[in-house]
């Protein structure tokens, strides 16, 4: 038993490696794309309309990252629910598989869950895409230049009320405990 458990949770942990490269992978993606656009803009190498590209792909992005990290959650989650009492009741050791309570302590200081974690992210997944959106309307003619930017609109603040979910009951906790 004990030895199929810590098979598991290896293998489970070899999850939270990948999805948590490929969060970060996403979020340099974000990074990159943003920059380069908003520069060709900026420099005025570029239409102003370019810009419309960065409500649609930047919190496109962005909810596949909170993907994996609710995704890395739940795999914590169910260590800590159910392979660790396995591996104790087994090894009668209570010592062990104490990693997920431990995260669960860290985050309950709200200045060290905000200030690294949730603005930068909320700035690049959502106060880019924002300010793309306020910036072309000055630049909007068409229809079909309208329907992007409506879409953008759209996608932006499906991801705001994603992102909000998503980090605004572990703050709760954080604040409440």
């Amino acid at each position: 038993m004990l030895q199929v458990s810590l098979a598991e949770f290896s293998k489970l942990r070899d999850e939270i490696i990948a999805r948590s490269n490929t969060a970060w992978t996403l979020l340099g993606l974000s990074a990159t794309v943003s920059t380069a656009v908003a520069g060709f803009v900026l420099a005025q190498k570029a239409d102003p309309l370019l810009l419309l590209l960065l409500p649609v792909l930047t919190p496109s992005l962005g909810l596949l990252f909170i993907d994996h990290a609710i995704n890395i959650g739940n795999i914590g989650t169910y260590i800590d629910g159910v392979l660790k009492p396995i591996v104790r009741d087994v090894a009668r050791e209570n010592r062990l598989l104490s990693y997920e309570e431990w995260v669960d302590r860290a985050e309950t200081r709200p200045v060290w869950r905000l200030l690294p974690f949730g603005i930068p992210l909320v700035v690049l997944f959502n106060a880019v895409p924002i300010g793309a959106l306020v910036y072309t309307v000055q630049f909007m003619g068409t229809t079909a230049a309208w329907m992007i930017w409506g879409l953008g609109a759209l996608i932006t603040a499906v991801h705001l009320g994603f992102w909000t979910a998503f980090l605004v009951p572990p703050l709760r906790r954080a604040v409440q405990g």
